[in-house]
C-alpha cells in the first residue's frame, strides 16, 4: 500500500532543483496532477501551491528549445482545473491569493512566449492548446494587466503582430489578441511618459505592424481596426507630435526599409495614415499649435502646413513608383474631405507636382489602369480647388479626345468632365469652357500620336468628351447657365469657324497644286520606271490634311451643340440672325466642297462636308430658301455608288429630309426617300444602311406617311419587317443593332396611328407565300412572331380573318411536316445537324402561331362558329407530339376552343355534339396516365369548369361525356401507398380529380390517409421540397370534397406544412393556396385553424424562421377569412396582440419577427378596419411603443421597414377608425414623439461616451451608422398631415344619426405641442444632427401640427418647455409656417 503524500513532501517535490525530483520518480507535472485529482490528499492551500508551481515553471523554462512547458498541454490543463475547481469553504478568495501570486510571477513573458511558439506547432495541436490557454488567460490577464508596464505591453503587442498566419482567423486566438491590444491602448492612454514608445515602435515593430494592417492582412476586421488604432495612437501621440508634428521619423524609417526591387507595403497604407494623422492634429490642436490673442486662423494655417508637410513626405515615398497612383488618389481625396488645402496658401507646390505627374501619364499614353487612376487624381484635384487644375485644362482635354477609352477610363473621364462642367456652370463661365473645347479640337493636329487618321477619328468619336453623357449635360448647362452677354459672344463663333475652314481649304489646295506639279508632262511608256516624286513627303502631307479635317469636324460638332442650345429667353434678333448666318454659311460651304466635283471626293472633304451638313441641320438654316440645283447636287453625291462614306450619305439624307419637309420646296420628299431606300437596299448588311433606316424610323415617319407613295411605303415596311427579331451583329459606336429598329417601330404608338403606313403593314403581313418550304417557312414564322407585338385592334376585320385562316392552315401543314420528318428520322435512326435545326424552327413557328391564335381568342377575334372545324382542330392539337416548348401554348389554345364550344352548347346542338366528341376522344385516348398534352389539358379544364360553369347549365350529352372522362382519370388519381414523397404532378392530379368529382357531384371514396401520409413525410424530412404547395392544396381539397375525414388532423397538418416547408417552397404560391382554401372552410374549421396557429405562437419553442412564418400565416388567415367569422377574427386578433406585448421575443427579439408582427397589425388595420374593437387600439399602441423604445444594443444595419410599417398602422387608425383613436390620444402623442426621435442621427466625430449617450436613446433596429433618411421623414410628415384630414369611421355598427366627416385637429390640439417639442429637442440636441433634407420633408407635417396648436399653445410652450436654443428653433419653424399659411386672400 502506497504511503499517503504529506504536505511537506509535496512541497519538497515541487521545489526540487531537478525534474523529476528523483531518478525513478515521475515528472513534477504528473505529481501535481495526481495530487489535484486525489481528493483524499489533504494539503493546505493545495491550489495555491500548484498554481505557483505551474506559473513559475512556465516563466523560468519559457526559452527552452525542447520540452518547453509553455506548449505542454498538461500544464495548461491542470492550471485550468485549479482556477475553475472548488477550493473549499475556508480558502481565501481567488483574487486575493492569485493577485499576490501574479505580483511575484509576471504573466506577460509567458504570453509573449506562447504567442511566439505557436508558429512552430502544427495547426491542429495549436488549436487544441489554445482551447486550454483561453480559459486560463481570461482569469489571469484581468488580474495582472494593471501591474504590467506599457513597455511590456508593447512587447505583447509585437507578439500579436507576429502571430501565425494559419491561426490568425482562429476565434480563440483572436479573443486573446483583442484583449492584449485593448489593454495596451488603455495603458497607453493612461501612461504619463510616452516619449520612448514611438521610437521603440518605429525601430522594432513598424514593419510587422504595416503587414498586419495592410489590405492583404488576414486579421479579422475588428482585430485589424484595433491593431491599427494601437499603432497610430503610438505613432501620433501627443509627445510624438510635439517632437515631430509631421512625423519625419516615420518616413525616415519607411524609406530605409524601402527596397528598389520590391513594392513598399506601406504605400497602400499611406492614405489611411494621412487621414489618421490629420485627425490627431485636430485632436491635439490646442497643445500643438498654441495661439496668441485667440488667432484661430493662424492655428488652422499651422495645422494645414503640418498636414501638407506630411503629404509631401508621402509623395517622396511614392516617387518613381508606377503602382502608387491609387495611393495618390486616396491622398488627394483626404485633402479634399478634410479641407486641408486653402487657396493661395500652403501646399500649392505639392499639388502641382501631382498634377504634372497625372498629365504626363496622359501624354505618354500609359497603361489603361494607370491612365484611369491619373484621371481620378485630376478629378480629386478639381474637388480640392479648380484653380489647381486650371493651368493644365488645355493639355488634358485634347488627351481625353485622343486616349483610347475602354469602359473603366470612360467612367473616370466622365467624372472629371462632370466636375469641370459643374464648376463652370456654378461660376457662370461656360463660354470659357466652350472655348477650351474648341482650342482642344484645334490643337489636335499638333499633338496627334502616330496613328492613322481613321483610328484618330474613331478615338475621337468614342471619347468621353463626345459621348452622349457629356454632350447632353453640356447642352443642359448651356440652356440653363449661359448669361445674356455670353449668348451674344457665343453667336460670334461663326468667324472662328470660317477661319478654321479657310485654313483647311488652303492646306488642301496647296496639296492638290503640289500633286499637279509632280505629274509628268508627257506620257511615259509602261516599260519605263515611274519618275521619283519631287514632293518630299506627299503621304505625310495628305495625312496632315486628313488630320485637319478631322479636327475641323469635331470643332463643328461642338459648334452645332453650342449654337442649337442657346437659352431662348436670351436670344435676341441679332443673335438669331448670327445663328442663321452660321447655318447658311455651313450650307454654302458644304455645297462648294461636295458639289460640281470633277474628281473623286477625298476622305478629308467627305468628313468636313458631313460636319458642315450636321451643323446646318442643327441650326434653323434649312428653313430658309435656296436653289433647287444645289440641293440636287447634294442628292447626286449620295447616289454615288463608290467612294462615298456612309457618314456623309447619312448627313446628306438627313439634311435633305429636313429640306424637303418645308412648306415651300422644289425638292420632293419622294425623291429623297427613293435615294435613301435604294442606298439601304444596297447596304442592307452594313451599319451605314442600318443607320439611315433608323433615321427614317425614328425621325421622319410622319413625313414619309404624309408624302410617300405606296410603292415607297411598301419598300420601307419590307425593309423594316424583314429584319429578324433575333438578329445580332457587331454593334457600331452607338451600339445599334438591326433589331433595335424593328422593336422601336413596333413599340411606337404613333407608328400604328399612321394610316398609309398601316395599310402597307397589313399588306405585308397578309401576303401569302406559295408553299411552306425554305424561305417561305421563315417568312411565316417571322410574320406570326411579329404579330405577337402588333396591337390587334389595328388589324381590319378582313385581315384578322385572313391571318386566323392562314394560322390554322399553317398549323396543320407544319404539324404534318413535323410528324413526317420525325417519323423519317426515327426510321433512319440518324439525325443530321441541319435536320435538327429545321425541327426546332418548325416547333418555334408552331408556338408563334398558337400564341397568336390564343391572343385573338382572348380578344374575341377568333371565329368558333364552325363547330366541326373547331372540334377537328382541338383533336388535332391533342394528337400532337409532346414537346415542352409547345405544351403550354397548345393547352391554352385547346382550352380556349373548348370553353367557346361549351358557352355555345346551350343554344346550338352542333356545339354540344362537338364538345361531347372532344371529351369522349380525350377519355378514349389512353394517354391520360402519363404527363401528356391530353392529361394536362384535362387538368387545366377542370379548374376552368369549376370557375365558369355549373353542371345544371350544360346539356346532358356533355355531362355524360364529362363523366366518362372522369372515370378515365380514376386509375391515374389513386396512387399507391407511398414510402417517399411523390412528384408534384402526382399530387396535383389527385387534387384536380377530387375537385372534378365534387363539381360533377360524384360520390368520392374516403382516402384521406394519402394526403396525411405525404404531409407527415414532408414534415419528417425537414428538407427542401418542391411539392409543398401541392401538398397543402391537396389537404384543403380533401377537406372540401371528401366526407368522413379527420378534419382536425388535416388542419393541423396544413399549418405544419405551411410553416415548416416555406424555407424551400415558393411563399407566394403557399399564400395563394391558403387564400383559396380558406374560402371553403366552415366557421368551426377556421376557428380550429386559428387556434392551432395561436397555440404554436404561445408555446414559443419554435426557432426564429418558424415564428416568423407562424405570424405570417396568421396574417394570411385574417386577410382571407371566410364569411361569418367576424367574432372569431376579432378574438384571435386581440389574443395575438396580448401575446405580442407579453413576450419579449416579439418586440425585443430579431428584427424579422418584429417586422412580421407589425405587418400582422398593419394588414388588419388597413384591410379590415371595421373588425377592430375598442379594446384593440390600446395594445396596438403598447406594441408600437415597445418596438420604438430605446435600447443599448443595436443591429448592424438599419431596417426602415419597421418605421414605415409603424406609420402605416397609425395612418390606418387615424383615417379609418377615428372613433377609436379619439379615446387614446395621449398614447398616440407618445408614439409620435418616439417616431420623431427616431429621425435623429449622430453628429460626426463624437467620442465613444458621447455617442453612447445618443445611441442608447435609439431603438434596437436602427444602426447608429445608418440613420433614417428622406423616405422615412416623408412618411412621418404624411402621418402628421393625416391628423387634419376629415374622414368617416368604418365600423359595422352605424349610429342612428348620419355621421359627418371630421378630423382629429380639435381633439389632438392639446397634444400637438408635445410632438412639436420632440422635434425641437431633436434639432436642438448638441450631440445630434437632423439633415436639411430630412427637415425639409418633415415641414408639411410640422405645419399641420402648428395649425392644430394655435398661438396660445405656442406661447405656453415657449414659456414653460423650451430653453433659449429651443425658442429660436420654434421661432424659425413658426416663421416658415406663417409664410405658407393661407390667410384668405387670393
Amino acid at each position: 500500500m502506497t504511503t499517503p503524500l504529506s504536505a511537506q513532501s509535496f512541497v519538497r517535490l515541487l521545489k526540487a532543483p531537478t525534474d523529476p525530483p528523483y531518478p525513478e520518480s515521475p515528472p513534477k507535472i504528473q505529481i501535481a496532477c495526481a495530487a489535484w485529482d486525489d481528493a483524499a490528499i489533504h494539503i493546505p492551500n493545495k491550489h495555491e501551491l500548484i498554481a505557483e508551481f505551474i506559473l513559475t515553471r512556465l516563466l523560468k523554462d519559457k526559452s527552452k528549445t525542447s520540452d518547453n512547458p509553455v506548449i505542454d498541454a498538461r500544464y495548461w490543463s491542470l492550471l485550468r482545473k485549479v482556477l475553475d475547481g472548488s477550493v473549499g469553504a475556508g480558502a481565501r478568495g481567488i483574487k486575493v491569493w492569485l493577485g499576490s501570486l501574479l505580483n511575484r510571477t509576471p504573466l506577460a513573458p509567458i504570453i509573449i512566449s506562447i504567442l511566439s511558439l505557436l508558429r512552430d506547432l502544427p495547426v491542429t495541436e495549436a488549436k487544441e492548446l489554445l482551447a486550454l490557454v483561453r480559459p486560463c488567460f481570461s482569469v489571469l490577464w484581468p488580474l495582472s494587466v494593471h501591474k504590467i508596464g506599457v513597455e511590456t505591453l508593447l512587447e505583447c503587442l509585437g507578439a500579436v503582430l507576429n502571430v501565425s498566419a494559419e491561426l490568425v482567423n482562429n476565434e480563440i486566438l483572436g479573443g486573446i489578441c483583442e484583449a492584449i491590444v485593448s489593454s495596451y491602448r488603455e495603458a497607453l492612454g493612461n501612461a504619463g511618459n510616452k516619449k520612448k514608445l514611438p521610437a521603440t515602435f518605429l525601430q522594432t515593430y513598424l514593419s510587422s505592424w504595416i503587414h498586419a494592417v495592410s489590405p492583404s492582412s488576414r486579421l479579422s476586421p475588428q482585430l485589424n481596426k484595433a491593431v491599427y488604432a494601437a499603432g497610430t495612437e503610438t505613432l501620433f501621440s501627443l509627445d510624438a507630435l510635439r517632437a515631430s508634428p509631421s512625423s519625419e521619423s516615420l518616413f525616415t524609417t519607411l524609406s530605409s526599409s524601402n527596397s528598389p526591387s520590391t513594392t513598399n507595403p506601406a504605400i497602400t497604407l499611406l492614405p489611411r495614415l494621412f487621414s489618421t494623422h490629420t485627425h490627431f492634429l485636430r485632436r491635439f490642436r490646442t497643445s500643438l499649435f498654441p495661439t496668441s490673442q485667440n488667432k484661430i486662423q493662424n492655428r488652422e494655417n499651422d495645422m494645414r502646413m503640418t498636414s501638407m508637410t506630411f503629404f509631401a513626405s508621402c509623395l517622396k515615398l511614392l516617387a518613381g513608383n508606377d503602382l502608387s497612383w491609387e495611393a495618390r488618389v486616396g491622398l488627394i481625396s483626404i485633402i479634399e474631405s478634410e479641407r486641408i488645402y486653402a487657396s493661395q496658401g500652403v501646399g500649392e507646390v505639392e499639388l502641382e507636382v501631382v498634377r504634372e505627374d497625372a498629365v504626363r501619364v496622359l501624354e505618354d499614353e500609359a497603361e489603361e489602369e494607370v491612365v484611369r487612376l491619373a484621371l481620378d487624381v485630376l478629378a480629386a484635384l478639381v474637388r480640392v480647388d479648380y484653380d489647381v487644375i486650371e493651368p493644365v485644362v488645355g493639355r488634358v482635354l485634347p488627351r481625353l479626345i485622343l486616349t483610347h477609352s475602354p469602359p473603366s477610363i470612360q467612367k473616370s473621364a466622365n467624372v472629371l468632365l462632370s466636375l469641370l462642367l459643374d464648376f463652370h456652370s456654378k461660376t457662370r463661365t461656360l463660354y470659357a469652357y466652350i472655348h477650351a473645347l474648341f482650342d482642344a479640337c484645334a490643337s489636335l493636329p499638333s499633338i496627334r500620336s502616330l496613328v492613322s487618321p481613321q483610328e484618330f477619328y474613331g478615338r475621337g468619336r468614342t471619347s468621353a468628351i463626345l459621348a452622349h453623357t457629356h454632350l447632353s449635360s453640356l447642352a443642359q448647362a448651356l440652356r440653363t447657365f449661359l448669361t445674356p452677354t455670353q449668348v451674344k459672344e457665343a453667336a460670334q463663333i461663326t468667324q472662328t469657324l470660317k477661319n478654321t475652314f479657310n485654313t483647311y481649304q488652303n492646306l488642301s489646295s496647296l496639296i492638290q497644286i503640289n500633286e499637279l506639279e509632280d505629274r509628268p508632262r508627257k506620257k511615259r511608256r509602261k516599260s519605263e520606271p515611274a519618275p521619283p516624286s519631287t514632293s518630299p513627303a506627299p503621304a505625310q502631307a495628305m495625312q496632315e490634311v486628313d488630320t485637319h479635317a478631322l479636327s475641323l469636324s469635331l470643332t463643328l460638332k461642338f459648334a452645332a451643340l453650342c449654337l442649337s442650345n442657346l437659352p431662348g429667353s436670351f436670344v435676341t434678333a441679332e443673335v438669331r440672325e448670327a445663328v442663321l448666318e452660321a447655318g447658311v454659311w455651313a450650307i454654302d460651304a458644304a455645297r462648294s466642297l461636295l458639289c460640281n466635283r470633277t474628281s473623286k471626293i477625298s476622305c478629308a472633304d467627305q468628313v468636313t462636308g458631313a460636319a458642315l451638313l450636321r451643323l446646318a441641320y442643327h441650326l434653323p438654316a434649312w428653313r430658309c430658301g435656296g436653289e433647287q440645283g444645289d440641293m440636287r447636287g447634294l442628292l447626286g453625291v449620295a447616289k454615288m455608288e463608290e467612294g462615298v462614306e456612309g457618314e456623309l450619305v447619312l448627313e446628306i439624307l438627313r439634311f435633305l429630309f429636313a429640306w424637303s419637309s418645308r412648306s415651300v420646296t422644289d425638292l420632293e420628299m419622294e425623291t429623297v426617300l427613293d435615294v435613301a431606300l435604294t442606298y439601304i437596299e444596297a447596304q442592307v448588311e452594313n451599319t451605314d444602311g442600318l443607320m439611315i433606316l433608323y433615321l427614317i424610323a425614328e425621325r421622319w415617319l410622319d413625313l414619309v406617311d404624309a408624302q410617300g407613295s405606296k410603292p415607297s411605303l411598301d419598300r420601307l415596311i419590307k425593309l423594316i419587317f424583314s429584319i429578324s427579331p433575333m438578329s445580332t451583329r457587331c454593334a457600331d459606336v452607338q451600339g445599334l443593332q438591326p433589331k433595335d429598329v424593328l422593336w422601336g417601330v413596333l413599340h411606337n404608338a404613333q407608328f400604328w396611328e399612321m394610316g398609309n403606313i398601316r395599310t402597307s403593314v397589313l399588306a405585308y403581313l397578309t401576303s401569302s407565300p406559295n408553299s411552306l418550304k425554305g424561305s417561305a417557312l421563315d417568312q411565316l414564322s417571322n410574320t406570326y412572331y411579329l404579330l405577337l407585338y402588333v396591337p390587334l385592334e389595328y388589324l381590319t376585320k378582313q385581315a384578322r380573318v385572313e391571318l386566323v385562316r392562314r394560322a390554322m392552315e399553317g398549323d396543320v401543314t407544319i404539324s404534318s411536316l413535323l410528324r413526317a420528318t420525325t417519323g423519317e428520322r426515327a426510321a433512319n435512326g440518324k439525325r443530321k445537324r441541319d435536320e435538327g435545326r429545321d425541327l426546332e424552327d418548325m416547333r418555334q413557328t408552331l408556338m408563334h402561331i398558337r400564341v397568336f391564335l390564343q391572343r385573338m381568342g382572348k380578344l374575341g377575334y377568333l371565329n368558333t362558329s364552325d363547330h366541326e372545324s373547331a372540334r377537328d382542330y382541338v383533336k388535332h392539337l391533342m394528337n400532337m407530339e409532346d414537346n415542352a416548348a409547345l405544351r403550354e401554348a397548345t393547352i391554352n389554345l385547346a382550352e380556349l376552343f373548348i370553353v367557346a364550344l361549351l358557352r355555345a352548347s346551350d343554344k346550338e346542338p352542333s356545339a354540344s355534339a362537338a364538345c361531347a366528341s372532344i371529351f369522349c376522344s380525350l377519355a378514349q385516348s389512353g394517354s391520360l396516365d402519363e404527363e401528356s398534352v391530353p392529361q394536362l389539358c384535362v387538368l387545366q379544364l377542370v379548374e376552368r369548369l369549376g370557375q365558369d360553369f355549373s353542371v345544371s347549365s350544360l346539356p346532358d350529352s356533355i355531362i355524360a361525356s364529362i363523366k366518362e372522362l372522369h372515370a378515365a382519370l380514376t386509375p391515374v388519381s389513386h396512387p399507391n401507398v407511398i414510402d417517399t414523397l411523390p412528384a408534384s404532378r402526382t399530387i396535383k392530379v389527385r387534387a384536380r380529380y377530387l375537385s372534378f368529382g365534387h363539381w360533377l357531384g360524384v360520390a368520392a371514396t374516403s382516402t384521406s390517409g394519402y394526403s396525411q401520409q405525404i404531409a407527415v413525410a414532408l414534415l419528417r424530412k425537414k428538407e427542401k421540397c418542391k411539392p409543398s404547395a401541392e401538398i397543402l392544396g391537396l389537404l384543403f381539397e380533401e377537406l372540401r370534397c371528401l366526407p368522413n375525414v379527420d378534419r382536425g388532423m388535416h388542419l393541423d397538418l396544413a399549418v405544419g406544412v405551411f410553416v415548416f416547408s416555406t424555407e424551400a417552397g415558393d411563399i407566394k404560391s403557399l399564400d395563394e393556396v391558403i387564400s383559396s382554401g380558406c374560402k371553403h372552410l366552415s366557421v368551426d374549421d377556421f376557428s380550429h385553424l386559428l387556434d392551432t396557429v395561436y397555440e404554436a405562437l404561445e408555446s414559443t419553442r419554435f426557432p426564429l424562421a418558424q415564428c416568423v412564418r407562424l405570424v405570417h400565416a396568421a396574417t394570411v388567415l385574417l386577410r382571407d377569412a371566410p364569411q361569418g367569422t367576424l367574432k372569431v377574427v376579432q378574438g384571435f386578433f386581440s389574443q395575438c396582440l396580448n401575446l405580442f406585448i407579453g413576450h419579449l421575443q416579439f418586440f425585443a427579439g430579431p428584427v424579422d419577427l418584429k417586422l412580421a408582427c407589425l405587418e400582422f397589425v398593419a394588414r388588419q388595420c388597413s384591410d379590415r378596419p371595421a373588425a377592430l374593437r375598442p379594446v384593440d387600439p390600446g395594445p396596438i399602441h403598447v406594441l408600437l411603443s415597445k418596438i420604438l423604445c430605446r435600447s443599448p444594443i443595436h443591429d448592424s444595419t438599419t431596417t426602415p421597414a419597421v418605421f414605415h410599417t409603424s406609420t402605416t398602422i397609425l395612418n390606418a387608425l387615424v383615417r379609418l377608425r377615428r372613433d377609436l383613436v379619439v379615446h387614446i390620444l395621449p398614447h398616440l402623442g407618445m408614439i409620435l414623439r418616439q417616431l420623431v426621435s427616431c429621425t435623429r442621427s449622430l453628429r460626426p466625430q463624437l467620442a465613444a461616451k458621447q455617442s453612447r449617450i445618443v445611441t442608447d436613446t435609439l431603438p434596437s433596429w436602427i444602426a447608429p451608422s445608418e440613420p433614417l433618411g428622406v423616405p422615412e421623414a416623408r412618411a412621418l410628415a404624411r402621418l402628421f398631415t393625416s391628423l387634419t384630414t376629415k374622414s368617416v369611421p368604418r365600423a359595422h355598427m352605424q349610429p342612428n344619426t348620419e355621421q359627418k366627416a371630421e378630423s382629429l385637429s380639435k381633439p389632438f390640439a392639446k397634444h400637438a405641442a408635445y410632438v412639436v417639442t420632440a422635434h425641437i429637442d431633436a434639432v436642438n440636441d448638441p450631440l445630434c444632427v437632423m439633415r436639411a433634407d430630412v427637415r425639409r420633408e418633415l415641414e408639411p407635417g410640422l405645419f399641420s401640427l402648428c395649425e392644430m396648436m394655435g398661438t396660445h399653445s405656442r406661447d405656453a410652450v415657449m414659456v414653460s418647455a423650451l430653453d433659449t436654443g429651443g425658442k429660436s428653433v420654434m421661432k424659425a419653424l413658426w416663421k416658415e409656417y406663417e409664410k405658407q399659411r393661407y390667410i384668405g386672400k387670393g
